[in-house]
């Protein structure tokens, strides 16, 4: 039976590096687990795009060869049972690199190598690491990258809901600690246009501001952005935001 290359929960988000938007997907279960021991070594598979677009990826019909090309080396890889694990897949500069984890580079290498000679109209490299570092400063989200996440998924659910993104929604903001801290949170909050989402109740340990704002997950973020700051200052949790379908 053939390795587990590729496993099934993935994610991706957006970012920047030196300025260019740098795509990044990667495999979740790597951010939660230490893979450390059984993955120590990192492989960058490195393949230039030959007709980028002006955020530096592909486009079709490259797009699906790429994918395609992806899914052959880890096909390859699989059948030859190198104990590896896709991990990540950036998208920068004209470039496609598929980052996997692997237990030694000896195994890796000769599919790998095979594969390179499948797609000699590309000039793939491939770049070897010690550890996880490339992982952990490249490819893991920051705290910004997965509040960025859980935004992205909240205005896709409202839009899938029906939600129109050209009305205003009542967003409600959820903060949970300490009465002094969401007190004093809240009278910030007041400052920045929000108003108190139902009876307020520090003692509770929960208090909900709100705001109109545009579906629109930019502004969106920029709210989340503020608000997680804010809750830190204060010793409190921010604890995400949620709104009505508002058709």
């Amino acid at each position: 039976m053939p390795t587990q290359i590729v496993h099934d929960h993935w994610d991706q988000y957006l970012t920047f590096a030196s300025d260019k938007p740098l795509f990044v997907s990667f495999d979740v279960d790597a951010t939660e687990q230490d893979l450390s021991f059984q993955f120590p070594y990192c492989a960058r598979v490195i393949v230039p795009v030959k007709q980028p677009n002006r955020n530096g990826g592909p486009t079709n019909p490259e797009s699906e060869r790429l994918y395609g090309m992806e899914d052959q080396l880890c096909e390859v890889l699989g059948q030859a049972n190198v104990v590896c694990r896709l991990v990540g897949r950036l998208t920068h500069g004209g470039k496609r690199e598929i980052v996997f984890q692997l237990a030694n580079f000896d195994s890796f290498r000769p599919p790998v190598g095979w594969w390179m000679q499948q797609n000699r109209d590309y000039q793939i490299d491939v770049s070897e690491h010690d550890g996880w570092e490339f992982f952990n400063e490249t490819i893991r989200p920051t705290t910004a990258d997965w509040l960025w996440m859980r935004d992205r998924d909240v205005v896709n659910n409202l839009l899938k809901a029906g939600s129109n993104p050209d009305k205003p929604h009542d967003i409600d903001f959820t903060f949970c600690g300490p009465a002094d801290g969401l007190k004093r949170a809240a009278a910030q909050l007041a400052k920045r246009g929000y108003t108190a989402g139902g009876k307020i109740d520090f003692a509770s340990g929960s208090f909900t501001a709100v705001k109109r704002l545009p579906l629109d997950l930019e502004t969106i973020h920029e709210e989340t952005l503020a608000n997680h700051e804010l809750a830190g200052t204060f010793g409190i949790t921010f604890d995400g935001w949620g709104a009505m379908v508002v058709e």
